[in-house]
């Protein structure tokens, strides 16, 4: 499955992309929302890993951009956080049509599993 994980935190972007390659998954990274959209619109990801902070926009700005895109509209969001972990947040990323809503630290079996939900979820 192509993948796209996206953070600003290099640290949890290295992290996400070894996990999801042991997995067998085929991995993309930005860590901003501009190379997120332009890798997006490019590679077409079944699945996106959103975090809520990123320097130029918000992810929750992107997950809107993405949604609104043809091309992208049907990848499943699953947004991920460190600093956002409010009932707010969550609520504002299910009305943007996420998937889920993942706060760190992310334990990599549970992280697995929530990606062959939404991957699941899409299929149909």
């Amino acid at each position: 499955m192509k993948i796209l994980a996206v953070d600003d935190n290099e640290a949890h972007l290295y992290a996400l992309g070894r996990i999801l390659e042991n997995a067998g998954h085929e991995v993309f990274a930005a860590s901003t929302g501009a190379a997120t959209l332009e890798i997006a619109g490019r590679e077409l990801p079944q699945i996106v890993l959103l975090d809520i902070n990123l320097p130029d926009m918000t992810g929750f700005e992107v997950c809107q951009r993405l949604k609104a895109d043809a091309r992208t509209s049907r990848a499943a969001i699953i947004f991920h956080t460190a600093t956002h972990a409010t009932s707010v947040a969550r609520s504002q990323a299910e009305s943007l049509g996420a998937s889920s809503f993942l706060t760190y630290p992310i334990n990599s079996e549970h992280l697995l599993s929530v990606i062959e939900g939404s991957a699941a979820r899409i299929r149909h």
